[in-house]
């Protein structure tokens, strides 16, 4: 069977998608979207696993275009959990009527650009083929889960599960379980399960510093402070870094006295948070080495006087800098004080196999279990597009797995050479900022510039990047994590070498949101030439302005 041709398709219903989705129906446009789950969120609908939970703050997290249902829309606390992510995103599909234009449990698998006509051919896993002149992919960066290469993993005589796709039938209670992973998703789930379980034995190999969430209810008095201020914390987020809506500091953490470092970050430890802890005290412990090494001195010392046991305490303190994805906990450090909880450090003695009834590491230990979680994230380096079944391939057939075998490449973290007419939303070499404001600034921009080209009668114009504006872009990202940022002095899945043999990418722009935005308005402002090529004349973008800031 297939679709008649569609105007537009947006594959995925996340944040990304149903605000795209939305913003190309008020255009008027035949659009449909499809979505492989059974329901709406994106990677908040896989990641069903106990402590699943945001540290974004509820207000922020949360689309900003629905004036009305910023002002009345319940959330009880500061951070969501996943399930009320899950209700918040269902009742705006619900209010806005958008569920007769999706449809679930239909996965792409794949997509062909035809040159003669100017369209998309995208197959499903139903077999049906639909056409359409715009492809939208909202697939996100965390969506093909990363499943170790451990031998033995099918002789687990037990369940054995990933986060992303958490069995709800299976039951923990005082059952002793193993995880591997000490990322976001592995510290949330332990925080979630400790006091439930037999035993908790958390495989480690790098250890990453954690904050305090800080999670508590919000009042009614403070709800109605942010209802009334909500058009200021929106027209701030977009003039700052990370969209926060904290003020970013800029004192510079050597500037002041040993006491006074020990001041700040010890408030900021109090009020929680750990992209609040790196960016709201000082202005440089994400770019300058010696800047991190004093906020890394002051967590370790955190753990040690947390965590009783010496030996524990060991395995959990990080020896790197504080550079990895920003963690947040609900005490995860505390539950290491019980004793039926253990920390093994795998960097030491590597799990070697998984056996019938557990794992065993390569001091000849066997850690017995009777469920084994795999807390080991995501392919993020372009996982979600590079794994598509049949692929995606564009201009002359060529495949987005062969464009990218070396390197993730994009312009604006939007568009992709020898692409045309497919944009990304929320995909790599985005803005580093929080995901709901990250999204609506490129589903905004493009949706804006579809509205032009049918104002101005070009909606048959082709929108594809050059490879020079996609060179020059994905250098800009690599400038921004260089000067802006330490990430490249580890490895992790903020440059794609979480995957064994994965090359290096920048992931990111890191530049922040404000400087970002200003490229988009460039775009704009030349009246999108630089991506209209083939039915105008280009104008090329200066980016020989850039200044990190």
């Amino acid at each position: 069977m297939n679709e008649p041709h569609l105007d537009a398709l947006v594959v995925g219903a996340g944040f990304g998608g149903l605000y795209q989705l939305y913003s190309l129906l008020k255009l008027g446009m035949k659009v449909r979207a499809i979505e492989k789950a059974q329901g709406v969120g994106g990677v908040w609908f896989w990641n069903d696993y106990p402590g699943a939970t945001t540290d974004t703050a509820s207000y922020l997290f949360r689309y900003s275009w629905d004036k009305e249902d910023l002002q009345s829309y319940p959330w009880p606390n500061n951070y969501l959990s996943r399930d009320e992510v899950i209700g918040y995103l269902n009742h705006i599909v619900d209010k806005h009527h958008l569920r007769q234009h999706i449809r679930f449990s239909i996965e792409m698998v794949a997509a062909d650009w035809s040159e003669a006509a100017g369209k998309w051919h995208v197959q499903t896993d139903q077999g049906e083929v639909i056409t359409a002149t715009y492809l939208f992919t909202a697939m996100g960066v965390h969506t093909r889960q990363n499943i170790p290469d451990i031998p033995g993993m099918d002789t687990f005589r037990g369940p054995l599960m990933h986060t992303a796709s958490w069995d709800n039938n299976v039951d923990i209670v005082g059952r002793r379980v193993g995880v591997i992973g000490c990322g976001s998703s592995g510290i949330q789930i332990s925080n979630a399960i400790a006091p439930r379980i037999a035993e908790l034995h958390c495989f480690i190999r790098h250890p990453q510093f954690s904050v305090p969430l800080r999670f508590r209810p919000v009042s009614s008095a403070e709800r109605s402070d942010i209802n009334a201020r909500y058009n200021n914390i929106h027209a701030a987020q977009l003039l700052s870094k990370m969209a926060l809506d904290i003020e970013e500091a800029d004192t510079k953490t050597m500037s002041v006295t040993e006491e006074e470092r020990q001041r700040t970050f010890e408030a900021l430890w109090r009020d929680g948070n750990s992209f609040r802890f790196i960016h709201g005290g000082f202005g440089d412990l994400t770019q300058n080495a010696e800047a991190n090494e004093e906020a890394c001195k002051f967590l370790r010392a955190k753990i040690r006087n947390i965590v009783k046991d010496p030996a524990k305490a060991d395995i959990l303190t990080s020896k790197e800098l504080f550079v990895r994805r920003p963690l947040c906990d609900q005490g995860w450090y505390e539950k290491f004080n019980q004793d039926n909880v253990f920390a093994i450090d795998i960097q030491k003695t590597p799990i070697i196999a998984i056996e019938e009834n557990g794992i065993r590491t390569s001091d000849g230990q066997i850690h017995e279990l009777d469920i084994i979680v795999l807390a080991t994230g995501f392919q993020s380096s372009g996982g979600s597009y590079k794994t598509v079944r049949d692929g995606i391939k564009g201009r002359g057939g060529v495949s987005l797995s062969d464009h990218w075998a070396e390197e993730i490449k994009t312009f604006l973290g939007i568009f992709i050479h020898s692409f045309p007419n497919l944009f990304m939303i929320n995909g790599p070499q985005g803005p580093f900022s929080i995901a709901p404001v990250t999204i609506e600034t490129e589903v905004e921009f493009i949706t804006e510039m579809i509205s032009y080209l049918r104002e101005t009668h070009r909606i048959d114009a082709v929108v594809e990047c050059t490879p020079e504006e996609e060179t020059k872009w994905v250098e800009l990202c690599g400038r921004s994590a260089d000067t802006e940022t330490l990430v490249n002095t580890v490895s992790s899945w903020l440059t794609g070498t979480n995957i064994a043999g994965a090359k290096p990418s920048t992931i990111f722009f890191y530049s922040g949101l404000k400087q970002y935005r200003s490229h988009l308005h460039e775009v704009k402002d030349a009246g999108y030439g630089v991506l209209l090529g083939r039915t105008t004349r280009r104008v090329a973008v200066n980016y020989t302005s850039f200044n990190p800031v």
